[in-house]
């Protein structure tokens, strides 16, 4: 079986238009990181001059670690003048005084509050902001228990338990895992390659016409399917971990600085509500894991309409169709309150942050289930139902096939 899946494997995807659209995919996606990194980040020259850089690095060392009062006051004695000077905007603008960072006194005061009072104040501020909601949710426990309500009990307790004890105790340099979370373009190209590469799995034998076989072979009929979708499963995992490795060495390399691995996924205000209590180096192999699961779903969708066709061409554009119709559903209701939509859809696995961005919950047999369990569970049997048809529809091909051959050999005779 191994020796089949390896030939499978080499037969379908060790082809040089497969290695050629990886290495371009994979250098466009580099160039589009550099383009976030260009574009957006407070340290690139482009958005902020190359100043800004050298004198958060150069600060870096004094205020980055454990947040101590001590650090706080030293903060505050720079930032407090600059904030009064600038208040009423009458602050000189003479270029580079002897008691500035950078060209002027607005500028320091742009360059503290953005990149060292606003993050070290949200950091500060959040265990209280946190007790505050599991005080809210406890609070919400005691009605909802008077009432009956054990549903909504069971859910501010869970959402009690999840805000427990929360609190940001160091400072560090999260910019580069802002932007990494955001980050859906490698996606859309694994998701192409994926399509592209399923597309001949079984299409090659029908365009040979030698499908028939897969009911005559030695190994078996079943056997060669199991072996056609296993070699594709390794291939798309290869994909996109391909990709999914490229993005985090790419980001970490051109922001120049993972130093935030350690500190917890809700040191990042997008994040404040997160549903899990893990580090944003967790949540990177976490995302990664729970990416590769969506985009195995549509793996086997894409395998699937392949069965139905006898050329390339159809399913490619039906394939094109339906991740495009599931990235339009996904969009249009990402950040709503209709989460039963938004996570029966297998592509919110692949743009998995709205699924970890907050805690939401759908009923189950009266049990608040977290929303990421129930969109893996939808995951897996969205991954059932494919599988199935699979089989189902590629025995029928072949059988009909095999039907047809037999009655042309027969009237021959």
């Amino acid at each position: 079986m191994v020796k089949l899946i390896g030939y499978e494997w080499r037969k379908h995807f060790l082809k040089k238009s497969i290695i050629a659209a990886m290495l371009l995919f994979s250098a466009l996606n580099v160039a589009k990181i550099y383009s976030v990194h260009e574009g957006s980040s407070l340290l690139s020259k482009n958005v902020t001059g190359p100043a800004w850089k050298e004198l958060y690095w150069k600060m870096y060392e004094e205020f980055s670690g454990t947040i101590t009062d001590e650090k706080i006051e030293k903060l505050m004695a720079i930032y407090r003048p600059l904030e009064k000077q600038t208040a009423d905007l009458t602050a000189s603008t003479t270029y580079r005084t002897s008691n500035t960072y950078l060209t002027n006194v607005y500028e320091d005061w742009n360059f503290f509050r953005f990149n060292y009072v606003n993050p070290m104040k949200y950091a500060y501020d959040y265990k209280a902001y946190a007790h505050g909601v599991v005080t809210a949710a406890k609070d919400n426990m005691g009605f909802y228990e008077s009432i009956g309500n054990s549903y909504e009990y069971q859910k501010n307790a869970a959402i009690a338990k999840l805000f427990q004890g929360r609190s940001i105790t160091s400072f560090s340099y999260t910019e580069m895992y802002k932007y990494y979370v955001q980050y859906d373009f490698s996606a859309f190209l694994a998701l192409l390659i994926c399509l592209y590469g399923l597309m001949s799995v079984f299409l090659s034998e029908k365009e040979t016409e030698m499908d028939t076989l897969l009911l005559t072979t030695k190994a078996g009929g079943v056997k060669t399917v199991w072996a056609k979708l296993m070699a594709s499963v390794l291939f798309v995992v290869g994909v996109c971990f391909w990709f999914w490795i490229v993005d985090f060495v790419s980001f970490s390399v051109l922001f120049g600085s993972w130093d935030a691995a350690s500190s917890p996924l809700y040191v990042l205000e997008d994040f404040i509500h997160a549903s899990l209590n893990v580090s944003l180096g967790q949540y990177a192999v976490l995302s990664a894991l729970v990416k590769t699961a969506g985009m195995l779903v549509f793996a086997l969708a894409f395998l699937l309409i392949s069965c139905l066709f006898r050329n390339a061409l159809i399913p490619f554009i039906a394939g094109l169709f339906t991740a495009f119709g599931c990235i339009y559903l996904e969009e249009a209701y990402m950040g709503s309150g209709r989460v039963l939509l938004k996570i029966i859809n297998p592509f919110v696995l692949v743009v998995n942050r709205e699924l970890f961005r907050k805690a939401e919950f759908v009923p189950l047999m009266g049990y608040p289930l977290p929303s990421y369990i129930a969109a893996l569970l939808f995951a897996v049997a969205w991954g059932v139902i494919l599988l199935c048809a699979i089989m189902i529809v590629v025995r029928k091909n072949a059988l009909r096939k095999g039907g047809r051959k037999a009655c042309r050999y027969g009237c021959m005779r």
